[in-house]
């Protein structure tokens, strides 16, 4: 009796334990509430809970039939932590893979800006960079105008027999510079004061020295206008004073610091206009122009600092012919004003001249229009040098006396040269020339030869009483 109570009571508890099992623990308390009736429900949901209870019953039932199955398969927990692995070491890899391939293009695009950087520089300095592109020259005008045709700075090196890493040294502008590509010093002017002059050193003047002989000059004189006298082939002082000989009137202006108004935009602008990219007419312009540099030390390092802008320096080699070639708008319309108004008109550097033969000629009127012609053009009249000379006054134009039919030297000047003459051959040649502070014989012998060009007359009376000028 006890036996079978206790199978009883053991078969109710595995029931139950099924029926938790199949149920759930929510559901089966449910279950029980219900049918031990501390739970009231209504028998519409009471159906309700049954058919679902039916249905997870089920759905248990078909979930531990699949455990069963499972209960004999491999676990693959080792298998998927195996294959995860598997896919960070892949995507380690080549992210690996990535970077040698970002970092292999960059050090190609690095060797390919260094390589573009020594034919074609990005940058060469503050305020001279702006449109600093090397796309194609003008190859036709350049042509036209017999110029050599050039791209790039390989272009160029190419040509001048000189590195693109020099042309790159030569041009790049620095504000404070440990190397100075001048030699500078002061020479005293004729008439007072000191003259500023910049000698290029061997490099540069290489480079200039090329700039001059394959563009420059086969372009400045077509470029010069017919009223430019100076720094040209078959032209001379001596041709410039020609032009007011024997004239009632004579104008003289002075243009104040000529070299120094030309500006290093100007000279850009020039290359360019001949037709080179703007890339190659900013080297080159670079090159022949500098500023105004002082030397100054800091923490025991010398520098040599720019003060203010670029222009063309008096000393380069290049720069007489920058000169006349962006004067020409200057003259010309200086020219036209002049033929209109019966005026002649000439230019020697920087000193402008003015004749005619009318002997009570408009003056406000020349000295007026010629003033905003000249600052239209970007220069400026040196006030104090302008000097109106009239027929009865010594008339001097660049140094030659031009009063009569024939171009002189002043009599002062041939009194002072004849003085000289005269001491070297009385007091001997050392002692006159620790006094001139140079060689008497090669002054004297410079001097009738600047005399002969003048006025082969006058020098051959210096010769035939002085035999060894000849």
């Amino acid at each position: 009796m006890e036996t079978t109570e206790q199978n009883t009571s053991s078969s109710k508890n595995n029931a139950w334990r099924e029926k938790l099992k199949n149920l759930g623990k929510e559901n089966f308390i449910i279950s029980e509430m219900t049918r031990l009736g501390f739970l009231s429900v209504a028998p519409e949901n009471l159906q309700v809970l049954r058919d679902g209870f039916d249905r997870l019953e089920v759905i248990q039932k078909e979930l531990a039939a699949i455990r069963k199955e499972l209960q004999g398969t491999e676990d693959i927990t080792p298998l998927l932590k195996e294959i995860r692995q598997n896919r960070i070491e892949r995507v380690r890899a080549q992210r690996t893979i990535k970077k040698a391939e970002r970092a292999e293009a960059a050090a190609a695009a690095r060797k390919k800006f260094l390589a573009e950087k020594q034919t074609k520089p990005f940058y060469l300095g503050d305020g001279v960079s702006k449109g600093l592109k090397f796309a194609a020259s003008d190859a036709s005008k350049l042509s036209d105008n017999g110029l050599p045709v050039l791209h790039t700075l390989d272009d160029v090196a190419a040509a001048s027999g000189l590195d693109a890493s020099k042309w790159q040294w030569l041009a790049y502008h620095r504000k404070a510079a440990t190397l100075d590509h001048y030699t500078r010093f002061q020479i005293p002017k004729k008439k007072g004061g000191l003259r500023s002059i910049a000698s290029p050193k061997a490099t540069l003047r290489k480079a200039q020295a090329w700039v001059l002989a394959e563009i420059l000059s086969k372009r400045a004189d077509a470029s010069s206008s017919d009223a430019s006298f100076a720094f040209q082939k078959g032209k001379s002082i001596v041709q410039n004073a020609a032009k007011h000989l024997n004239k009632a009137v004579v104008v003289r202006m002075d243009l104040k610091d000529f070299f120094p108004s030309i500006k290093f935009r100007r000279v850009k602008g020039l290359f360019n206009k001949l037709g080179y990219n703007e890339g190659l007419a900013t080297v080159f312009a670079l090159v022949c122009t500098d500023s105004v540099r002082i030397e100054a030390a800091l923490d025991g390092k010398r520098y040599f600092v720019a003060l203010g802008e670029r222009f063309v320096p008096q000393g380069a080699c290049t720069s007489p012919a920058l000169t006349n070639m962006l004067a020409r708008d200057l003259d010309m319309r200086l020219m036209r004003f002049s033929e209109k108004y019966l005026w002649t008109y000439t230019r020697y550097a920087d000193d402008l001249t003015f004749s005619t033969d009318h002997p009570t000629p408009d003056l406000r009127q020349l000295l007026g229009v010629a003033a905003k012609i000249i600052r239209d053009e970007g220069f400026e009249i040196n006030a104090a040098k302008t000097l109106v000379m009239r027929s009865h006054q010594r008339q001097s134009v660049t140094g030659v006396v031009v009063n009569n039919a024939e171009a002189k030297v002043s009599r002062r000047d041939a009194k002072r040269f004849r003085a000289v003459l005269h001491h070297i051959e009385t007091e001997g040649e050392e002692t006159v020339s620790k006094k001139l502070g140079k060689s008497a014989t090669a002054y004297a012998k410079g001097y009738i030869a600047y005399l002969s060009m003048i006025n082969p007359q006058q020098a051959e009376k210096f010769k035939a009483k002085h035999k060894w000028l000849a």
